[in-house]
């Protein structure tokens, strides 16, 4: 089994554990399911990674059903370079940020009452008129194509006349990108044998183009109708903030800052930041993500304290020694008071 289709129900559960509802649309895009389908994308991780003017987007998507006609649409600023991506690439990502465990021991009765604790629990035919099909290919289970286009419309007439789902809000969402020159790449489900569908997590696409900043496309998931949750690993030469939010009045979570050793991460880029957000009325995004040199590159790791009781044999070696201590405390105070009185002192 692909080690993708694991981390996928790993992933399905913990959004689901977390209360997120799943969306039609994947948080940096359009994800665009066939209209018999019940499939949802709900839970995005993407591995943003920059150096000497170039970025390297690897995206993958927590899909809830199946879908045979799956597909979904990135805009990125400049030409794209478009692959499979490493399989475990995530796997590994999650490992290296989760939470430095520190363990704290307690004792017996004095367990859970806060006596030996401290600090908090965790500090995707014909071009159209205004289309440009600038490349198609397969990859893997993918069919890929990069598109120009004059309008939002345009690009939507190619998209549907082509056997993509097109959202009433797409042609609207995409205009922005379009004004901007950016390429849109357009991925759907290649079926290698008849009645093929997508399921579980999609295996991971790798777009590489041209950009003199750092920047994660975020404006299209403005046409979900519910939240959207995304995962952003950003590599580059110094720890990154983010510098333009796609909902101003929403944070990201930092996760993780640090340099860190991986094939993946080639030096200078070896410089990890994480993020999470979830966006609960994804009508308010505006903007798409940039992120730019922090101030500093301290690190950062967040911590989970687990309490552990440390035994009944070590819990009677606490009572005894405490009652020894007493007892030694007791026969100092006697033999003062002992001294006292056979001085006659008061």
């Amino acid at each position: 089994m692909k080690l993708w289709r694991v981390v996928a129900g790993v992933l399905i559960a913990g959004f689901v554990a977390a209360g997120v509802t799943p969306a039609w649309a994947c948080a940096c895009g359009g994800y665009l399911p066939d209209a018999q389908s019940r499939a949802r994308a709900f839970g995005e991780n993407a591995l943003v990674q920059h150096d000497a003017g170039t970025e390297k987007i690897t995206l993958s998507m927590a899909i809830n059903g199946s879908s045979k006609k799956a597909a979904w649409i990135m805009p990125v600023p400049a030409a794209a370079k478009v692959e499979l991506g490493d399989d475990d690439v995530f796997y590994r990502l999650d490992r290296m940020t989760r939470p430095k465990t520190v363990i704290r021991k307690t004792y017996w009765p004095f367990r859970d009452l806060g006596i030996m604790s401290s600090g908090d629990p965790l500090a995707a035919e014909a071009p159209a008129a205004g289309v440009s099909v600038r490349q198609q290919m397969v990859l893997g289970p993918f069919q890929v194509a990069r598109l120009g286009g004059s309008s939002g419309s345009a690009v939507t007439d190619w998209l549907r006349t082509n056997g993509y789902v097109v959202p009433a809000t797409l042609a609207a969402n995409l205009t922005p990108y379009l004004t901007e020159k950016w390429e849109i790449v357009a991925v759907k489900l290649a079926p290698r044998q008849a009645g093929e569908s997508l399921s579980g997590a999609t295996p991971p696409l790798r777009l590489t183009f041209a950009s003199d900043r750092i920047v994660y496309p975020m404006r299209l998931s403005k046409g979900a109708s519910t939240a959207q949750t995304v995962t952003v690993y950003v590599a580059a030469a110094h720890r990154v903030d983010a510098t333009k939010l796609p909902d101003a009045d929403v944070k990201p979570d930092l996760l993780f800052a640090g340099r860190v050793e991986d094939d993946a991460l080639a030096k200078p880029a070896d410089y990890l930041t994480a993020f999470t957000v979830t966006y609960r009325d994804p009508g308010r995004i505006t903007d798409d993500f940039t992120f730019a040199p922090a101030a500093t590159d301290d690190g950062f790791q967040r911590v989970e304290y687990v309490t552990e009781n440390d035994g009944l044999w070590s819990t009677i070696g606490v009572v005894l020694g405490g009652l020894l201590l007493l007892g030694a405390g007791a026969a100092a105070i006697a033999r003062v008071l002992v001294r006292r009185s056979s001085t006659g002192r008061a």
